[in-house]
């Protein structure tokens, strides 16, 4: 290649070599540059060509010039001479580029040039020739093409005179074409303006309307979404009274603040579309305004919704709206998380069903939206996931508790709606249901005219959205819109068709009102009862009862209900087979403790629907009676307590009848005497007819403040005068009618009682339908599970009964079974496959499965004679005749199962049977049993002694945990494991009714003799069988009545809304929930002190080695100041939450609702001391132990201690005995107590030598005999008795006086309750100590007596 810089290193050589020289000679000769004659160095004298010189001079001088001269070479006219001068270099071989290369790099592109030069030469000689011939036929083509060129031209003119001809003629008709079509279009659109003014022409006044009216909505914008925004952003967790409340309360506020808005703004009216929310309805969601309300929160808010929905409503709404497209999960199923991503991904609805109160952690980025832009996608992260979010995907989240608590994380990221029933909405429902089976052509219109009217209302509703978005995106000329004007023309025959429907529908709807206003109150009735049914799981976790089913019920009863053939007695018969199926069915589900409540509380609901139930008395009779004492009691009434002549006065308080009651009561003491004296003050005369004057609820009332023990008879009253005998008297469990109504998918459940077995009573059905080779029993516990699941399938294959036992110790497996129960498929199932379930009642068991299955409830039998008809049942002949000594045997086996039967009544008495609720148990009985003939047996004689240890303190005494009740039981059983009983005169109780059979020494005695005694005993027994005095029977009876107004209270919540009957009667309108515990608080507040000084007193009785009071004194009232200002700072706080100055906490929400019930705040219970006392007269006992502190501080230490005010008695009597100890210098450890009974008159006017004055006890189960001063049997009707003041003399072991043989060693309680927990101190929360008294005035008694009596001593009554 030439380069500039290849021709400078060839001028740059000084003695080129010869390849460059001769490379040079032949550029040389070609440019025709002489060479220069220098001297030849080979022959002197002689010149030779030397073309480097002439080079140099030459074409090197310049080689820019050289390398120009180069590429611009005339190559076409190289002179002939000059070709044969190169001629010999060319010819040379040494001429050659890869030969001049090795030379010189840079020469060899000269030498290349050289010879293409030469090379060209020759071709553009040979080719010269061709070109003159090229050169003379292209000038003759010129020439032709000239003459072609002018035809040409005159061939263009004639082709442009005929396209212009043509032209001409195309215009023409091109115009003729397109008045044509325009004299068609104007035919068109002529018919379109008609089709146009016909179409609107009916819609201008509607559409006028329809525009001044959303012109006035719009400038009523501001106020109107005030009050939707709000009710969307917070209303959703409250009741419909509440979210009213709301909306009244905005409302006032926009008026005070002249915000515009419309007349009675709502949620409803502001964002309610008619179409949508009747196409909802069509979906299953109920017509009530509360429901109404969450479809639009839904529909609007932006949070995902979470749904209260315990009676599945909304569950079942969402479903029917979506359809297949819904996909349903559960946090308990298996791969739940790739369900929802597939979900995410493809825009699905997802409804997440059943929750409980705690939340998967990986749903949060869901719940929050947690989303973000990866390129132009949206995704979330789910997980280790990161997926696309669909704009389409939306989720719903239910949940069946029906009060649940979730965390704040939980509630600010959803959006908690209230979807509990109403009963508007249950009552539509009911209604439906009574018309189609009273009326069913009405109900087919009905159901046939909301589904017209609500797809005509849609279609119309989406002509109109069509019309409009086609008149705002219409361009042009209107009338050239063919759509647009098919379109009006399609609304305009349909408005018109609607319109016609409209009309007819009115006429239809209208004969449909007027049939089903005529079931409306029956429906109302009905609807109603279901919210008893629904509160129940108040009382028990177990009682769930599902909408559905309620609703089953609800037909089933049409069907089995009488026809009449008048209306009304058709209603009251429909009625009356609804409220007894519902009675029934329910009832085999409920523990026998709840059958009276919830027959109360049926009557309560139903008086209120009638218009019957005065609320203020209700609350009244199940608060206790709360209120102030007005009046001193009058004289000569001892017989009466201060608690019972306060709550005569509250009864004047009540009004009606109750008017001037106080002065009425006094002026009649003998006679009211005589009611409290009697054993059925229910059936006595009462003075001036005064029951005659009471309504049912009233007696029992008065029955509350006068005998307390009366209250459940006169509540079985309130109930037989409102429903009848029928609903005193449950029909007992029929297990063959369960089964009947079971299958194989719906489980049958036995909810267990304390010490139950069903086992037995399935056995012996199984028997009968020859399945007791097919039931498979399975334990539940520990590692069970698989072995659960495994036989559930195999069962549900081969149609075998599985029984689950126990479910409640199994708590992480309800998760899985409810899974299980729900995927039961009966296609798939033998016809004969039936689940067992069994549970003792646990919050732990899965709600669903309540609901679904068929509950029934198994308790031991109640009553002695029951008891010991079981026992005897469960042996054999062969067994009953097999031991060695068949005398003793029968005589003590006889005992044993009496013994069995007595520990398990002595539970209904209460404390004064057993301090704790022991779970006593056949199978404690039978191996009890089987002990006593192996013992007998083997043994020579008969080891008393090893008998009572195995029974009363092993295989019974395992179970009791409480000292007393194991000092209890031991006593007991020393009745029947005892020489004794083997005597023919020995009886069981001081009645002499009950003893173990005489039979003849020998033992020859079979079962029916057992079987013919039993049968001759009473069905009913008194408290003497079981050592107990009359009175404890009293103190069953106020326990049980106490049970049922206490539970009362807590399912009071659907009351209210009928209000009391007669509210315009009593001057003036009930007072809200809020108004009331305001009230309440604050006159709480008004009678509680101010803080003691606490630093002040400590100055004043300091602490001192001498005096330990003085400790006692400081620690009981830092605890005494504590609880004082908890009980002022929750009260203060509950006056100011109600104005909403502060937060409404779950601790003020508490003491609310405690205000109401008249029960002590839990709040409180946490720093104070224990008491069973109604929150009122807590209030009142608190003051009396802060006044005997306050005395304490202000008159020194007292003579006479109130050995109930302190919160821990314990410490006081340390202190007692550390003053003695250290006084004398004894050591503590050698200090005991003795003790000295004063008489009841006893005033101290100095402190003792030693040790303590006390008094303030109260004595359950008997009396002080203050005149023989020891223990007595206590009076009639007298439940507590005061106890008299006391000595408690510290002495040294070695000097106790006491004779324990005469003494009875009463434990002493701080409350009735009796049972405690161990604290930290390692004292019990109740027990404190034994105060030893002497327990018979003339040997009558001893210590076992009053042991078997539960003889105790506590420092508070309940009221």
């Amino acid at each position: 290649a030439l380069k500039l810089a290849s021709l400078q290193e060839i001028k740059a050589l000084g003695n080129p070599p010869a390849g460059v020289r001769l490379t040079l000679e032949a550029v040389c000769v070609i440019f025709n540059i002489k060479p220069v004659k220098k001297a030849d160095p080979a022959n002197p004298g002689k010149k030779i060509d030397d073309y480097w010189e002439a080079a140099k001079t030459g074409p090197l001088n310049d080689p820019k010039k050289l390398l120009d001269d180069l590429f611009e070479f005339d190559k076409d006219n190289i002179p002939e001479p000059t070709i044969q001068k190169l001629e010999p270099y060319i010819q040379r071989e040494d001429f050659d580029p890869a030969q001049i290369k090795k030379a010189s790099i840079a020469c060899e592109a000269l030498c290349m040039w050289t010879r293409a030069m030469h090379k060209y030469h020759y071709v553009a000689k040979a080719v010269e020739p061709k070109r003159k011939m090229l050169a003379d036929a292209e000038a003759s083509l010129e020439v032709t093409m000239t003459k072609l060129r002018a035809a040409q031209a005159e061939l263009k003119a004639v082709e442009d005179k005929l396209a212009k001809l043509e032209a001409d003629y195309n215009d023409a008709v091109t115009k003729q074409d397109q008045l044509t079509k325009e004299m068609e279009m104007c035919k068109i659109k002529l018919a379109n303006a008609t089709k146009l003014i016909d179409g609107l022409g009916g819609e201008k006044d509607r559409w006028a309307a329809t525009v001044d009216q959303l012109s006035q909505e719009y400038e009523l914008l501001p106020g109107d979404s005030l009050v939707a925004a709000g009710m969307v952003a917070y209303a959703g967790p409250f009741t419909g009274e509440y979210r009213g409340d709301f909306e009244t309360s905005w409302r006032e506020s926009e008026v005070t603040e002249q915000i515009t808005h419309k007349e009675g703004a709502n949620l409803i009216n502001v964002l309610g579309q008619p179409v949508m929310i009747q196409q909802w309805s069509v979906y299953g969601l109920p017509n009530d305004n509360l429901s109404v309300e969450n479809g639009i929160i839904i529909a609007t808010a932006r949070r995902w919704p979470l749904m209260i929905d315990p009676q599945g409503q909304a569950n079942k709404w969402v479903k029917r709206t979506w359809g297949e497209q819904l996909k349903v999960i559960r946090l308990t199923m298996a791969g739940y998380v790739r369900e929802l991503e597939n979900a995410i991904q493809f825009g699905n609805p997802v409804l997440l069903e059943n929750i409980e109160e705690v939340l998967d952690a990986i749903l949060d980025p869901i719940l929050q939206k947690a989303t973000f832009k990866q390129g132009n996608l949206l995704m979330v992260r789910l997980g280790d996931s990161t997926i696309e979010w669909s704009k389409d995907f939306k989720l719903y989240v239910t949940t069946k508790l029906p009060n649940p608590h979730f965390p704040p994380e939980i509630c600010v990221a959803v959006g908690i709606l209230n979807f509990m029933a109403t009963l508007d909405g249950l009552q539509d429902q009911m209604l439906g249901i009574v018309v189609a089976a009273e009326e069913p052509e009405t109900e087919q219109k009905s159901v046939k005219l909301v589904v017209d009217s609500a797809k005509a209302k849609a279609q119309l509703k989406e002509l109109e959205d069509k019309i409009l978005a086609l008149l705002s995106s219409s361009t042009g000329d209107i009338l050239d819109d063919e759509e647009l004007i098919e379109t009006l023309s399609n609304s305009k025959q349909i408005g018109t068709k609607i319109e016609e429907q409209v009309k007819q529908q009115e006429i239809t709807g209208q004969q449909i009102a007027e049939v089903r206003q005529i079931y409306k109150y029956h429906a109302m009735r009905c609807a109603a009862l279901y919210f008893i049914i629904g509160d129940l799981c108040v009382v028990d976790p177990m009682y769930q009862f599902s909408l559905d089913w309620f609703i089953l019920m609800f037909k089933k009863s049409i069907d089995l209900a009488e026809a009449k053939e008048n209306k009304d007695e058709r209603f009251a018969e429909l009625f009356r087979s609804f409220i007894s199926l519902l009675f029934v069915m329910v009832c085999r589900g409920l523990f026998e403790k709840d059958k009276l409540l919830y027959s109360v509380m049926l009557t309560f609901k139903c008086q209120e629907i009638e218009k019957e139930l005065k609320l203020p008395e209700v609350m009244a009779l199940i608060t206790g009676l709360p209120g102030p004492q007005k009046e001193d009691k009058p004289p000569n009434s001892e017989w009466l307590t201060d608690v019972s002549w306060k709550r005569v006065n509250v009864l004047q308080s009540l009004g009606d009848v109750f008017d001037g009651f106080i002065g009425e009561f006094s002026a009649n003491l003998p006679g009211w005497q005589a009611v409290f004296d009697c054993d059925d003050p229910m059936e006595a005369e009462w003075p001036n007819n005064f029951k005659m004057k009471c309504s049912p609820i009233q007696q029992a009332l008065l029955m509350f403040a006068l005998r307390a023990d009366g209250v459940v008879k006169a509540l079985m009253n309130v109930v037989e005068q409102k429903l009848g005998r029928f609903f005193l008297e449950p029909p007992p469990l029929n297990l063959e009618t369960c089964y009947g109504d079971s299958s194989p998918t719906v489980p049958l459940i036995y909810i267990l009682a304390m010490g139950s077995d069903p086992m037995a009573d399935i056995q012996k059905l199984a028997e009968s339908l020859d399945m007791l080779a097919n039931i498979n029993p399975i334990s539940l516990g520990q590692g069970q599970g698989p072995k659960a699941i495994a036989g559930v399938k195999d069962g549900g294959k081969a149609g075998k009964w599985v029984l689950l036992q126990n479910c409640h110790l199994a708590p992480s497996f309800m998760s899985t079974l409810e899974t299980l129960v729900e995927k039961l498929n009966p296609e798939e199932l033998h016809e004969m496959f039936r689940l067992w379930l069994t549970a003792c009642p646990s919050p732990a068991f899965p709600i669903s499965i309540l609901q679904m299955g068929i509950k029934m409830t198994i308790e031991p039998p109640k009553g002695l004679k029951l008891a010991l008809t079981r026992s005897y049942l469960g042996i054999e002949e062969d067994w009953f005749e097999s031991c060695k000594k068949p005398y003793e045997f029968k005589k003590m086996l006889f005992g044993l199962f009496f013994f069995h039967g007595l520990i398990l009544e002595r539970r209904g008495f209460g404390p004064v049977g057993w301090n704790v609720q022991y779970g006593f148990s056949e199978p404690d009985r039978e191996i009890s049993r089987q002990q006593l003939r192996n013992f007998l047996n083997e043994f020579e004689g008969v080891p008393w002694e090893a008998l009572n240890y195995m029974v009363a303190q092993a295989n019974y005494g395992g179970r009791v945990t409480d000292n007393q009740d194991v000092r209890c039981i031991i006593t007991i059983l020393t009745d029947f494991y005892t020489e004794r009983i083997l005597k023919p005169d020995y009886k069981f109780s001081e009645s002499g009714i009950y003893f173990s059979p005489d039979i003849d020494k020998s033992g020859d005695a079979k079962l029916s003799v057992y079987f013919d005694y039993i049968r001759s005993l009473p069905i009913s027994t008194t408290p003497e069988v079981f050592w107990l005095h009359n009175n404890a029977s009293l103190t069953a009876l106020i326990n049980e009545g106490g049970y049922i107004c206490k539970i009362c209270t807590s399912m009071m919540s659907s009351f209210g809304a009928a209000a009391a009957a007669d509210d315009d009667d009593e001057g003036g309108k009930q007072k809200t929930p809020e108004e009331q515990y305001s009230d309440i608080a604050a006159d709480i507040v008004g009678k509680l002190p101010e803080l003691a000084d606490q630093g002040a007193v400590l100055r004043t009785y300091p602490v001192r080695y001498d005096q330990c009071l003085n400790t006692v004194l400081h620690m009981e009232l830092g605890k005494f100041c504590r609880l004082l200002k908890k009980k002022k700072s929750t009260l203060i706080d509950l006056g100011k939450a109600v104005k909403g100055l502060v937060v409404f906490s779950p601790e003020l929400e508490e003491v609310a609702n405690s205000c109401l019930t008249n029960r002590i705040p839990g709040p409180w219970m946490g720093v104070s001391y224990p008491s069973l006392k109604p929150m009122l007269s807590y209030v009142e006992d608190f003051l009396l132990r802060w006044k005997f502190i306050t005395n304490w501080i202000k008159n020194d230490i007292p003579f006479m201690f109130w050995f109930s005010a302190y919160f821990f008695q314990q410490a006081f009597l340390t202190a007692v005995l550390q003053n003695y100890a250290r006084k004398d210098k004894i050591a503590i450890d050698q200090i005991i107590w003795n003790f000295e009974v004063q008489k009841m008159s006893f005033e101290a006017t100095e402190h003792p030598d030693r040790g303590a004055y006390a008094n303030g006890l109260f004595m359950d189960g008997a009396r002080w005999d203050d005149e023989n001063m020891c223990v007595a049997d206590s009076f009639p009707k007298v439940l507590w008795s005061v106890m008299s003041p006391f000595w408690l003399k510290p002495v040294e072991k070695a000097d106790d006086k006491h004779d324990y043989n005469k003494l009875y060693n009463a434990p002493i309680y701080k409350t009735s309750e009796r049972k405690g927990v161990l604290s930290t101190s390692g004292h019990s929360s109740n027990f404190i100590m034994y105060l030893a008294i002497p327990h018979s005035c003339q040997g009558l008694h001893s210590e076992a007596f009053w042991t078997k009596r539960g003889v105790a001593l506590i420092s508070q009554t309940d009221d």
